[in-house]
């Protein structure tokens, strides 16, 4: 009677670990991954870009850093881009591929959190997204450096 107590337990914590272990996922974590790969432009000269003309009196408010961040500090290749006007929006960006490329958004019209992941967002927001980023971002940089009469030797990478 003992003996059969006993591997009842046993049986019933084996389903239960079971169960829950099949109702427990590991979540990869994703990124938009929206890339540039048609543009030219030297990702040196556009970190540059950013950091002393797009971001120079920038501050990120600490709710912000938390919903990009979660604490963590921003890695060196990384820059967190804010978009005043309609739609408020704010973008993590990477520069670890060339030119850079867009990991995660946050903009309070679409959720009240970070997104990324392309397929919350459909291909119809991916587009705006990039176009925006490429309007008010790259193409504003490749018309700064020609303002101040820099070579292109220094906006754009030479094609290999």
């Amino acid at each position: 009677m003992k003996k059969n107590c006993m591997l009842n337990k046993k049986i019933l914590s084996l389903v239960c670990l079971f169960m829950l272990s099949g109702c427990y996922k590991m979540t990869e974590y994703s990124y938009l991954s929206i890339t540039f790969n048609d543009s030219r432009i030297n990702s040196i000269f556009l970190a540059k870009y950013v950091d002393s003309v797009v971001n120079k009196n920038l501050t990120i408010p600490d709710s912000i850093n938390y919903i990009f961040l979660s604490g963590e500090p921003l890695k060196e290749q990384e820059r967190i881009i804010h978009f005043k006007n309609n739609p408020d929006e704010w973008y993590m960006i990477n520069f670890n591929a060339a030119p850079c490329w867009i990991e995660t958004i946050y903009c309070k019209n679409l959720t009240d959190t970070l997104v990324n992941n392309r397929t919350l967002l459909g291909d119809k927001e991916i587009d705006r997204i990039a176009n925006r980023f490429r309007t008010e971002v790259i193409n504003q940089a490749e018309h700064y450096g020609r303002k101040q009469s820099l070579p292109d030797s220094i906006l754009y990478d030479v094609p290999k």
